[in-house]
């Protein structure tokens, strides 16, 4: 079982997915004074795998390893932890409006921020597998959520058109989606598209 620092240093590499960090980036990212504990703690998760390292000149960087299912439990809980804890208004009512196959329920903007106003829309993203209910789907979210307090703002995007914007080298909603986001519910298919 993973303690609650170790679990942070998790919660470090959710929040920059792709990053690699030494270990002492990680200890001043973890607001540690203890290099010891820090190399203890990587040194334990190196060993469950859940996440890896290599040398590259004098030191040794380690990232997440997304390739072990055990590491996506932990980011997926993580996830969804931290969505439950910001309180978003309306995702029960949002989570009825899913279809109950694969689909990825995503807050962006400023409540995702937690820079939300009186005024602020709910910008709610939705990635889906099915081109033909993107829009069947978009337009359910668009006519619920103008009756919703705070009103909906809706994106639907199918899996491919995600992994595609995530791919593409410019700049887009989608790289935007991945920096500054609460995940409500599918955050075990939104790592998969990831690791993609």
């Amino acid at each position: 079982m993973l303690t609650q620092k170790e679990l942070g240093i998790i919660e470090l590499y959710r929040k920059n997915i792709f990053s690699d960090f030494n270990i002492l980036e990680i200890m001043k990212k973890m607001n540690t004074k203890s290099y010891s504990w820090t190399y203890n703690s990587v040194k334990k998760l190196l060993k469950e795998n859940i996440i890896s390292s290599e040398i590259r000149g004098q030191s040794r960087l380690c990232k997440i390893n997304l390739n072990n299912q055990k590491t996506i439990a932990y980011l997926c809980l993580l996830e969804e932890l931290n969505a439950l804890n910001n309180q978003i208004p309306n995702t029960e009512k949002l989570l009825e409006l899913m279809p109950l196959d694969f689909h990825i329920l995503i807050i962006t903007g400023s409540y995702a921020e937690k820079k939300q106003k009186e005024t602020s829309d709910l910008d709610v993203v939705v990635i889906i597998n099915d081109e033909n209910e993107k829009k069947w789907l978009w337009n359910k979210l668009e006519n619920r959520g103008s009756l919703m307090i705070p009103k909906l703002h809706p994106y639907v995007f199918t899996r491919k058109e995600f992994l595609e914007m995530l791919t593409n080298k410019e700049e887009n909603y989608g790289k935007e989606i991945d920096k500054k986001h609460l995940i409500i519910s599918g955050a075990e298919f939104y790592f998969k598209i990831l690791i993609e």
